[in-house]
């Protein structure tokens, strides 16, 4: 429900009929015969607390998906029994089998009429889309200009080819020589134009057909003006929705030492109903009637901390301490918000934390790197324990958002709300918590900045400028707020990759599936607080669950032979022209020497959807090896197991 298929998403159920999964006011509502959906008992058993998630994406609260909750025959319901995620019927229009004819049936449409003539009715696989996330109906009647009243009588004709020419589409009772008889294929209705901004149009806008702006997710008439062009697509290709995600690890406040605060701040962590209130009244500056909220019901857990304690816990816990950089890791320029909220965990997971009384949810101890690693690793701390947080704040369609804050909490709200609240208290985003395990490493700024001395030449000519405007046009990269220079650009794809390679050698060793196993990238060329981290991780509420078999692999007797064994990336099946430069590979043109056969891994795995890579970065390239970072272990160097 947070990705691949939150509100908006097209999601074909076990049947095969495709629906719209339904926006947020119509989550938290069971069906009751009589009256239709209603509110559950207590939607507040579902509020997350997460304070440096939630000052991010400027809402008061998250809320995880609902459950179901079945009731069992002469027992209790439990609470909040009897609670689904609805959808809507999806696209509205459906084919017959046999003959062609279309019928259109409603959102709300819950069985689908016996077809006549012993066929079956299917739904059409084509809808239409925008840029701006709207989603509607192909305009059938609109594409061959059919004047006829109500639906017609539109026959689609499939011919199976592989081409769109071979679909057409007619209306039979359009005058004879009308163009709505003569029928018309669906040919270039899915071409998306180059640039929009510069004038391009979309076949549908040369035939004047606008985007409705409808918002089927939100329900029947809930439409809006739009400019964009409206642009066909198949209902299962993968660019015709794009979850805006966003993720936090847990922070703890490494500033608060007095014992007593710790244990009155990871108790009001672990209320979230009244810690997300008693923020707002915090942000409001009505810090005492916070307090006064909070203390009730403290005592109730057998806990009556003095005032000045209390004051401690709360302004620790809502001033967002534990997630700001101490002054010897601050940078030395402004960031953007999403590089510094990255740099707050890059601060705390680099350091030992191993006090389960103070960081419950974060265990992190540092492994001696093997000896023949030190040289460029300077850390390898096994994150024996973590607690992520993620959050859905909104999708885009037929292409990527280049800020997804931008616009925030507006914008997200007003696209998952078809009535969005107008009071503050009441804005909530869905999320999900999962824990799990991972491996954080660092590499040493000493050898980074060697590398790239002795190797400059090399790297200037595979990163030039136009690759470093489009690697910074992916704004999931998160670039620096100046200009980007070749430094910056060898930096990132030095670390993405080696991530890519080290997450696909761990599969064959941790027991974990690729799609299991996740990166999260810590890449500065700040001149004070440089970054060059990663960590890769597993964080899953399933039954996959979290073992240790990635923790494990961190011991230096293991890792140096893990490190070892990913040598087999010097070679990719598609070598030599994968490692050749030919200007850049990848949808956006944003990777150099990556592809299926080597470097790119599942997109729930990558936190950049596949952008910012460059295998030779790491090992050259199949005739000059010596420029990859690590191209003694490519050359036979044997590592030392300790």
């Amino acid at each position: 429900m947070i990705a691949p298929f939150g509100p908006g998403s097209i999601y074909t159920d076990r049947h095969g009929v495709p629906h719209v999964v339904c926006g947020l006011d119509h989550w938290y509502k069971r069906w009751d015969p009589a009256s239709g959906l209603v509110s559950c008992d207590a939607p507040e058993e579902f509020i997350l607390f997460e304070p440096r998630l939630v000052e991010l994406l400027r809402v008061q609260s998250l809320r995880m998906p609902p459950d179901f909750r079945a009731v069992r025959r002469g027992s209790s319901p439990p609470p909040n029994a009897g609670l689904y995620t609805p959808a809507l019927r999806f696209p509205r229009w459906y084919r017959h089998s046999k003959t062609g004819q279309l019928k259109r049936f409603n959102l709300s449409t819950q069985r689908i009429e016996r077809a006549p003539e012993g066929g079956r009715w299917l739904p059409v696989r084509f809808v239409a889309a925008c840029r701006a996330g709207h989603l509607t109906e192909f305009p059938w009647k609109q594409w061959i200009g059919c004047q006829c009243p109500g639906d017609g009588e539109l026959i689609l004709t499939d011919r199976g080819g592989s081409e769109l020419s071979s679909v057409r589409i007619e209306c039979r009772s359009c005058p004879e020589g009308s163009p709505g008889r003569t029928g018309k294929s669906l040919s270039g209705t899915t071409t998306i134009p180059a640039n929009e901004a510069a004038g391009d149009t979309s076949a549908f806008a040369d035939a004047g057909i606008p985007c409705p702006g409808e918002r089927p997710w939100l329900g029947e008439g809930a439409r809006e003006a739009c400019t964009f062009n409206l642009i066909g697509a198949l209902i299962n290709q993968t660019n015709l929705y794009h979850p805006i995600t966003m993720s936090s690890l847990l922070l703890p406040d490494l500033t608060l030492t007095d014992s007593e605060a710790i244990r009155i701040r990871n108790a009001i962590d672990a209320m979230p109903q009244l810690a997300g209130t008693a923020k707002f009244l915090w942000q409001i500056h009505r810090e005492r009637a916070a307090m006064d909220m909070m203390r009730g019901d403290l005592a109730e857990h057998g806990l009556e901390p003095s005032e000045e304690t209390l004051r401690t816990a709360l302004e620790s816990l809502f001033s967002g301490s534990g997630s700001t950089a101490a002054p010897s890791n601050g940078p030395s320029s402004p960031e953007l918000p999403l590089l510094s909220f990255r740099r707050s965990e890059f601060n705390i997971i680099r350091e030992k934390l191993d006090d389960p009384v103070r960081v419950p949810d974060l265990r992190v101890i540092p492994s001696a790197v093997p000896t023949a690693l030190e040289s460029w690793f300077c850390r390898v701390n096994r994150v024996e324990r973590l607690r992520e947080t993620r959050a859905f704040f909104g999708f885009t369609r037929l292409g990527v958002q280049i800020d997804p804050l931008d616009g925030m909490p507006d914008r997200a709200l007003h696209q998952l709300f078809r009535d969005p609240p107008e009071s503050p208290m009441q804005r909530w985003l869905p999320a999900v918590r999962v824990f799990g395990e991972g491996l954080y490493l660092e590499l040493r700024e000493e050898a980074l900045a060697t590398w790239q001395e002795e190797n400059e030449e090399w790297i200037r000519g595979r990163v030039n400028e136009a690759f470093i405007r489009r690697l910074c046009g992916q704004q999931q990269v998160l670039p620096p707020l100046g200009v980007a220079d070749w430094r910056w650009a060898s930096r990132y794809l030095l670390v993405h990759t080696l991530a890519h390679i080290l997450i696909d050698q761990l599969v064959f060793e941790c027991g974990y599936s690729t799609a299991s196993l996740r990166e999260r990238l810590y890449v500065s060329n700040d001149q004070t607080a440089p970054m060059a981290g990663l960590l890769v991780y597993t964080a899953a509420g399933d039954s996959e669950g979290t073992l240790g078999g990635l923790v494990r692999l961190g011991h230096p007797e293991r890792f140096g032979a893990v490190l070892q064994r990913a040598r087999r990336a010097a070679w990719c099946s598609a070598d030599p022209v994968c490692s050749e430069n030919l200007g850049g590979q990848g949808a956006q043109l944003a990777n150099l020497a990556a592809c299926h056969a080597c470097a790119l891994l599942p997109e729930t795995s990558c936190e950049t959807i596949n952008h910012g890579l460059d295998r030779a970065m790491l090992v050259g390239t199949p005739d000059k090896r010596e420029p990859g970072a690590f191209a003694e272990f490519v050359n036979g160097f044997a590592v030392a197991l300790g």
